[in-house]
């Protein structure tokens, strides 16, 4: 009982913080998809790195850099093993009904899959996905398809 009455406190928080997020219709500015990070150094012992301009490949007008020639060249191999789930928008929000562009160094592999939350406030989206995992997927694959027709 505490614990459902913290998790609806905490959502409820992050519901408010986020709000301003609502403005945000465009996490790719100038085509740049995930903030210019490498894919494929998101699931490499090392964590993620910024990508190269000198090492980009282009899928649905948007540009993925890398930070080698080998993580270009592995991204080609098999990209929808790395694409980010909800084509990197917050996982958390989505949940929730909402877009969010969220911090691309906040991030989750779940099932071999790349998530990513936002950071508002004081509120961690990562930690408030953590708290039902399964819940807010289910939420967040629903929502998906309303929200990005």
């Amino acid at each position: 009982m505490c614990r459902r009455i913290f998790l609806v406190i905490f959502v409820s928080i992050f519901w408010v913080t986020t709000a301003y997020s609502e403005q945000f219709k465009d996490c790719a500015p100038e085509g740049l998809a995930v903030g210019g990070y490498d894919l494929v150094s998101y699931h490499q012992e090392a964590g993620p790195r910024m990508g190269l301009e000198s090492h980009v490949a282009q899928i649905d007008g948007l540009n993925y850099r890398f930070s080698s020639a080998s993580n270009l060249e592995i991204f080609n191999l098999a990209p929808q093993k790395y694409l980010p789930v909800y084509q990197g928008w917050c996982a958390a929000t989505l949940a929730m009904g909402r877009l969010a562009c969220p911090d691309y160094t906040n991030y989750k592999i779940e099932e071999g899959s790349l998530l990513f939350f936002e950071l508002a406030g004081f509120t961690n989206g990562r930690t408030v996905w953590n708290s039902d995992p399964t819940g807010f997927r289910k939420r967040a694959d629903s929502n998906f398809l309303k929200l990005l027709r």
